[in-house]
């Protein structure tokens, strides 16, 4: 049995579109076989695309690897400090950065977060994400757990040097340039370390996992698998670590690969 563990946006999603029919009927094959399926995304449960409901997933690695869920219930969890979240909004107060706080049950965000989002979306990717809970507010709610942020600013190299420190700060992964947006993460909290977790609690052994991403915060669970996948419409810096590059997302490139290691 293989343990099978998949990014959302570019690879499970083309930009903007829904699940091809060749990835759903791979999937689907790989489960017939006894294999389990898992999400592998950046994207808080919170905010999944609908669109994702027609696979039956097993569990998952979510909000970039702050919690991770398996038959049915949340097994791990990891939050940004109180301290940390007020820093952040200080900061992004004075120097105007436009930031989203990513949250168990919402994503909160103030001003014109999405209208900046959106429009570099519209330029530089032609198709915009379907994101859900996306809740516009002048306070984030005191009692709200904040997994990971979104940052948003034309200044974003200054912005990194002053919260790496505190953070890792990523590149994006959904294709608008990082010269303008950037995932903000808690430290050494990442998709390949919780995939390590959720493979603990299975009792399943690293070799029996098989991991596909395109994108930069993907790097450490590709690395970190039995079976590192990138996708053809990888980023550079994931293609060169993989273990097999394959067709892109919107090519059968999860079907091409699960065919290749003879998981289907």
């Amino acid at each position: 049995m293989k343990y099978l563990f998949f990014d959302v946006d570019g690879t499970l999603l083309p930009f903007g579109r829904g699940v091809p029919d060749d990835t759903r009927s791979a999937l689907a094959a790989a489960q017939g076989k006894g294999n389990l399926i898992f999400l592998s995304t950046g994207r808080s449960p919170a905010e999944m695309d609908p669109r994702l409901g027609v696979i039956s997933f097993d569990g998952g690695v979510c909000s970039g690897g702050a919690r991770a869920f398996a038959n049915g219930r949340e097994i791990f969890s990891s939050y940004i400090s109180r301290e940390d979240l007020a820093f952040t909004e200080d900061l992004c107060a004075e120097h105007g950065w436009r930031l989203l706080v990513q949250c168990d049950d919402a994503s909160w965000y103030r001003g014109d977060f999405c209208e900046m989002y959106e429009s570099l979306l519209d330029r530089y990717v032609g198709r915009r994400l379907e994101f859900g809970n996306l809740i516009k507010t002048d306070v984030i709610p005191s009692d709200a757990k904040c997994t990971k942020l979104l940052l948003v600013t034309p200044d974003m190299e200054e912005a990194r040097g002053l919260l790496r420190d505190r953070y890792d700060v990523l590149d994006n992964t959904v294709g608008i340039p990082s010269c303008y947006m950037a995932e903000v993460c808690q430290k050494n909290v990442n998709k390949g370390r919780t995939m390590r977790i959720l493979l603990d609690y299975y009792g399943a052994d690293i070799y029996d996992s098989i991991a596909f991403g395109d994108g930069s915060n993907d790097i450490e669970i590709v690395q970190a698998a039995g079976i590192g996948i990138a996708m053809g419409n990888a980023c550079k810096e994931l293609k060169e670590i993989a273990d097999y590059v394959t067709a892109s997302c919107d090519e059968d490139g999860i079907g091409q690969a699960l065919r290749h290691f003879g998981v289907i």
